[in-house]
């Protein structure tokens, strides 16, 4: 089996951000480094089945249609003010954010509070090929949105029309990113694939993706920059644990800022720094989590180190 050789150029792009964003040497009051990046799947929902996806099995992740209470989101973002977070936040996850009936709500409320945070989507765009699709798109953008990340996965014939609701709306190719996502297994399928902390089982003729068997010995950076929210409010210490293994907080019970430093955050991190992988979710995963944000790790050193 071939190497994986390729690799999403939106990761340069975010490990530039966290770099700007961490040259503000934001931190929380008792002096612990602060979180750049909130990613919320915001409902339980996708309308695909993609084969490298997790979701491909809908025995395992059925289609759940509840979205992240609101009040409990309005609890954090006012949290978020205490500190005057200025990073990302973004609705991706395990699902189509699109398909929250709410979504400009929880967009027009980051604005409306938290004026200068980069607020991001990630989406399939088939919604967006409906009848009020660019017109919701629109509104996204009216009320705050910063950027959508448009993945196709069917082929190139998908382009033109998704090109078209960009030119219509007058947005930016920094606004509207269009990700090919259809491409062969010898380019990954335009994908950094991975095995999604061992929730997926791939196979051709030039990969194979699987669960490890032995843990990677090597540090992630990703709990050491971002929080990872589900709908239900369960804060994870990954994008990546699609299995939900490891919950180290939920922010209807608690303020988000007390669960980025709590002590399960807090060992997990000086865990990863000691290059230990050996529990999950991390056991199983193959994802290499070094590809940016070293200058997030190394900050949090010496707070790991009392």
């Amino acid at each position: 089996m071939k190497k994986i050789l390729y690799t999403d150029v939106n990761i340069k792009r975010t490990g530039d951000q966290i770099d700007n964003f961490l040259k503000q040497k934001k931190t929380l009051p008792s002096g612990q480094p602060l979180f750049f990046h909130i990613e919320f799947s915001i409902n339980g929902t996708c309308n695909r089945r993609c084969f490298f996806c997790p979701r491909v099995d809908p025995k395992k992740y059925p289609n759940i249609s509840k979205s992240l209470d609101m009040n409990v989101f309005k609890n954090m973002l006012n949290d978020l003010v205490k500190v005057k977070f200025n990073g990302r936040i973004s609705f991706s996850g395990f699902g189509e954010p699109l398909l929250t009936k709410h979504l400009v709500e929880y967009v027009t409320l980051i604005k409306e509070k938290l004026n200068n945070v980069y607020v991001e989507i990630t989406t399939n765009g088939d919604v967006l090929l409906s009848k009020n699709g660019p017109k919701r798109l629109k509104e996204l953008f009216d009320n705050g949105l910063t950027n959508a990340k448009v993945s196709l996965y069917d082929g190139p014939e998908q382009i033109e029309p998704m090109e078209k609701i960009k030119k219509d709306l007058k947005l930016s190719d920094e606004q509207f990113i269009i990700r090919k996502r259809y491409l062969g297994p010898d380019e990954s399928f335009g994908l950094t694939i991975s095995n999604r902390a061992g929730s997926v089982e791939l196979k051709n003729e030039v990969f194979e993706v699987a669960a490890l068997k032995e843990p990677l010995k090597q540090p992630c950076y990703f709990p050491f920059y971002k929080m990872m929210i589900d709908y239900n409010g369960d804060v994870l210490i990954c994008s990546n644990d699609w299995k939900k293994e490891a919950p180290v907080g939920n922010i209807s019970k608690e303020s988000i800022l007390d669960i980025w430093v709590s002590e399960e955050f807090m060992n997990i991190r000086k865990k990863l720094s000691k290059s230990d992988r050996n529990y999950k979710p991390c056991m199983t995963c193959d994802v290499n989590g070094t590809l940016n944000a070293k200058n997030a790790f190394t900050n949090w050193q010496t707070h790991l180190a009392k």
